[in-house]
């Protein structure tokens, strides 16, 4: 049963869609540049930027990283404590942002 996440991003703030659709358009440009800067200075908070993964049957898995880094975000978006912002995640095949609330218990 693996899990495949797939360009999870995770934005706070007051239109969080808006937000990732501003970073979507500054990376199409090629330009090098600062997502969390970007949304920071318009009143966002970027938890989680572009992950993407896949944990295999069996295998340890791992997330570090400093304190405020986004690792709880990050695991919290996975088992749907908070809705991505962007991206997928699948478990066995199934995406779970497309479950309801009774789907998932």
């Amino acid at each position: 049963m693996p899990i495949v996440a797939n360009g999870i991003s995770k934005i706070f703030g007051p239109d969080p869609r808006k937000a990732l659709s501003w970073i979507e358009g500054q990376r199409a440009t090629g330009v090098p540049f600062s997502a969390r800067d970007t949304l920071r200075d318009r009143g966002y908070t970027l938890a989680v930027n572009d992950a993407t993964f896949t944990i295999e049957d069996g295998e340890f898995f791992v997330i570090m990283g400093l304190s405020g880094s986004g690792k709880s975000t990050l695991v919290r978006t996975l088992n749907r404590l908070h809705d991505a912002t962007g991206g997928t995640v699948e478990v066995n095949g199934v995406d779970v942002g497309s479950l309801s609330s009774k789907e998932l218990r």
